[in-house]
C-alpha cells in the first residue's frame, strides 16, 4: 500500500497566508468536504461522481449523452439527484462505469480529494487538463489543498472565506441549492475548533 502524504500544519499556514484567512476556516472546509482526509482507506482519493455533470460534460466534449443512457441510468441523467450516490469507495464503481463511455468526461464529472474540487474546473485552475489534475490528486493532500487554493483565488471566494460568510462561501463553492445543507456544517466545524 502506498503511503499518502498527509497535510501538515505548515501546509495550512501556507494556504491561510496565501488566501488571507484563518487556518481554522480552511480546516472547517476540509472537515466538511472530506472528513479531514483526502483519501479512502485503500489510498485512493475520495471522490463523488455526479451523473448530471457527466451529461453536461459529454455534450461539451461533443458526445450525445442520449445515446448512452440505456444501462447507465445510475451514472447518466439530466438533473441532479442524490438517489444514485453509493458513497465512499463505491463511487469509484460509478466513475469506472462512466469512463467506459468517455474517460475525459467521466473524470471531469467527479469531485476530488479533501476539498472535493470538480474535475471540470481543472483547466480554469491552471492544470494542463483533467488527466494531470486527477494524477496530482492521487499523490498527496498537499495537492488537494493546492487545488482548493487555486479554486478560491480563481472564482473569487477569498472575501467570503476571510469573513467567515459561510452562506456566500457555500453558494459559490457548493451551489445555491446547497446553502442550507453545507453552510451550518462549515460554521459548526469552524466553531468547534475553539
Amino acid at each position: 500500500m502506498t503511503t499518502i502524504k498527509k497535510l501538515t500544519e505548515e501546509d495550512y499556514v501556507w494556504a491561510a497566508k496565501r488566501l488571507g484567512c484563518e487556518i481554522q476556516s480552511i480546516k472547517a472546509v476540509a472537515k466538511v468536504e472530506g472528513a479531514r482526509s483526502g483519501f479512502d482507506k485503500d489510498g485512493a482519493p475520495k471522490i463523488l461522481f455526479e451523473g448530471h455533470k457527466l451529461w453536461k460534460q459529454l455534450i461539451i466534449n461533443g458526445i450525445n449523452p442520449e445515446l448512452h443512457v440505456k444501462g447507465n441510468e445510475n451514472i447518466l441523467y439530466k438533473k441532479w439527484t442524490r438517489a444514485h450516490y453509493l458513497g465512499g469507495e463505491r463511487e469509484w464503481e460509478r466513475l469506472g462505469k462512466a469512463i467506459m463511455i468517455d474517460a475525459e468526461s467521466a473524470l471531469q464529472s467527479a469531485s476530488w480529494g479533501m476539498f472535493q474540487v470538480m474535475g471540470y474546473h481543472a483547466e480554469a485552475l491552471g492544470y494542463r487538463d483533467v488527466f494531470l489534475f486527477v494524477y496530482l490528486m492521487t499523490l498527496s493532500e498537499r495537492n488537494h489543498l493546492e487545488s482548493f487554493v487555486r479554486y478560491i483565488e480563481t472564482f473569487g471566494l477569498k472575501k467570503s472565506l476571510r469573513d467567515k460568510d459561510w452562506n456566500t462561501f457555500t453558494r459559490l463553492y457548493n451551489g445555491h441549492g446547497q446553502i442550507s445543507y453545507y453552510s451550518p456544517k462549515i460554521k459548526k466545524a469552524y466553531e468547534d475548533q475553539f
